[in-house]
């Protein structure tokens, strides 16, 4: 058995913006046992500057080399590991999706990637494993009877990514029935997600940039797939912008506690790294970059409104469907520095904490976002 290990980089991030996909990379040990996949992302090579950062294009080829990758090294049993910031945040999702929904294809099948990953994107083509939960009718496709032949249902152990955002829509001009037959990419967690993370940026205030949660969807009237536990699903909170979170900045200590979260969440269940990262603790209170004013060369300032994004949100009921936040929580180091630092009052946690009617100065750890008297381990 072996460890696949799979790191998906942002928009526009290369090998010099040092970011917490390429550290943890590169930290990653490679061996027979364990074997490691990366890209420097949408946007970094020549021609996809002006087309990868600000549209879908790009997206879909890192994905599909992504894959290709796998189909290559995996063999039955081995353990699939996906990191990803920012926009690779969403590819990780996104890949994970394809091999929740399609499987890992055996080598020399007749299906193309390409093929299976435009049903991958057709919302209403069945999923691998409903195929192969009856038997197929005598009207099922070509496509469906290769599906169940050629490929293997498989679970991915491991999802970490840091502050996903972006969300690909539908292309402009789309009728309504598209709308509904149609999705780019399924970035939900799904069952066979045996463990999922996410650390989110506090301080982002770009409008563009609002994060992409793990939601859980209950139909009226119905009670839904259990809760996933906090030990392996977890959403949390840390102190900083997105380049804060998932790294870039030039001697950022900001970025090295969600690093190392992330790193001992996977180290946890068996991947093995050549080193461990050490977090300065001297550094309570370090500069939190404006990205806000700094996007666009501050031309962007003038045109957007800062946007808050809210902490400890309240589902959202609708009349058909509720839809919550799965196991949000919030780093004690946010608390740390809320003690350590008078100035540092953002307005996202001013209002959770006026919301769940608690003084952050007091609270020590990491603690649920909907219920700040449980804390998190």
């Amino acid at each position: 058995m072996k460890k696949l290990a799979i790191y998906l980089d942002g928009t526009f991030n290369t090998l010099n913006n040092n970011t917490n996909v390429w550290r943890l990379k590169s930290l990653t040990s490679e061996t027979v046992d364990q074997r490691v996949c990366y890209s420097q992302g949408v946007g970094t090579r020549r021609g996809e500057v002006a087309r990868g950062g600000v549209t879908r294009y790009g997206i879909d080829d890192e994905i599909i080399e992504a894959y290709a990758w796998l189909i290559q090294n995996f063999d039955d049993g081995d353990e699939i590991f996906i990191f990803g910031f920012s926009r690779g945040a969403y590819m990780a999702r996104s890949l994970s999706g394809l091999v929740s929904k399609c499987g890992v294809l055996k080598l020399g099948a007749p299906l193309s990637i390409e093929q299976l990953y435009a049903r991958y994107r057709l919302y209403v083509a069945p999923t691998i494993r409903s195929l192969l939960g009856k038997p197929l009718p005598s009207d099922a496709s070509l496509e469906e009877r290769w599906l169940t032949k050629y490929s293997r249902p498989t679970k991915i152990k491991f999802v970490g990514v840091w502050d996903t955002v972006g969300s690909m829509g539908i292309p402009r001009g789309s009728t309504e029935a598209k709308v509904h037959k149609y999705r780019f990419l399924d970035t939900h967690l799904r069952l066979d997600n045996e463990y999922a993370f996410h650390a989110l940026a506090l301080d982002e205030h770009r409008e563009d940039f609002e994060a992409t949660f793990w939601t859980r969807t209950v139909k009226t009237g119905e009670a839904g797939a259990p809760d996933r536990p906090i030990a392996n699903v977890e959403q949390r909170w840390f102190v900083g912008c997105h380049a804060n979170v998932g790294g870039g900045y030039a001697s950022d200590p900001l970025s090295q506690r969600p690093l190392v979260w992330l790193m001992d969440k996977a180290g946890a269940l068996g991947l093995a790294y050549r080193d461990t990262v050490d977090i300065d603790m001297s550094q309570i209170a370090p500069p939190i970059n404006d990205s806000y004013a700094e996007f666009g060369k501050g031309f962007y300032r003038l045109f957007s409104r800062p946007l808050y994004r809210s902490v400890g949100a309240a589902p959202e009921k609708g009349t058909a469907a509720t839809t919550s936040r799965i196991n949000e929580t919030i780093d004690g180091s946010v608390f740390d520095r809320w003690r350590a630092d008078a100035s540092y009052r953002p307005e996202n946690l001013v209002a959770w904490a006026r919301a769940k009617q608690v003084d952050p100065a007091t609270l020590v750890g990491a603690v649920w976002a909907i219920d700040p008297t449980l804390g998190v381990r």
